[in-house]
């Protein structure tokens, strides 16, 4: 009994949080914003120091943090779960969405840096020249995808990139977001991967008929 205690004061906090409850949403800020900063200063340390250094000096892990819980505790409805370990895994998705968004933001600004620079002379150009169009060509599908993605119900977002970058499974993401079975879960990621590609596909069309 005294091992589900945790978990029934929790659920009660939280039903009081959704109803607009400051006390209540302060409780969980308090609870919570330990856990997720460590998360985030762990996330941010490795992706930035391994692959993004030229970024490391415009990140804060306290801004990072600050922004998931406006989002998270400002509106708790897409979390569909009752217990802390489930709000925990939902923390860690949105952490991470915020994550890969406020990188994804910054590299596309590096690149329109890059397009604007004044072109190099024929002897001056680099020899894998191809790399950075390349490049360039990728970030802008999945600026695309994300663009596309950004028009769903956050729920639907959420179980999408989950699914898609491999960071949760069907059962999590069931007691996470709410879902009443597992099955139930799989059909709506299947429902919303295909609108989602209906709507990539049109999108891609238009871009065509544009040019």
């Amino acid at each position: 009994m005294d091992a589900e205690e945790p978990d029934r004061n929790f659920a009660a906090t939280l039903v009081a949080a959704k109803a607009g409850d400051s006390s209540a949403v302060n409780e969980l800020f308090q609870l919570f914003y330990p856990r997720v900063k460590s998360l985030v200063h762990k996330s941010l340390a490795l992706d930035l120091r391994n692959s993004r250094p030229w970024l490391t000096a415009r990140f804060s892990t306290g801004d990072v943090v600050q922004e998931v819980f406006r989002s998270v505790l400002g509106d708790l409805s897409s979390f569909g779960g009752t217990t802390e370990k489930a709000f925990t895994g939902y923390l860690t998705m949105v952490v991470r969405n915020r994550i890969i968004d406020a990188i994804r933001f910054h590299e596309a600004d590096r690149r329109d840096g890059r397009r604007g620079a004044a072109p190099l002379p024929e002897d001056e150009h680099p020899s894998d020249a191809a790399g950075p169009v390349s490049e360039v060509a990728n970030a802008e599908e999945i600026d695309r995808f994300h663009e596309a993605l950004a028009g769903f119900p956050e729920r639907e977002q959420l179980l999408l990139r989950a699914r898609f970058e491999e960071t949760a499974s069907f059962a999590e993401l069931t007691e996470q977001l709410g879902y009443p079975s597992e099955s139930t879960a799989r059909r709506a990621y299947f429902a919303a991967q295909a609108k989602l590609a209906v709507q990539l596909r049109s999108a891609s069309m238009g871009d065509t008929a544009a040019n």
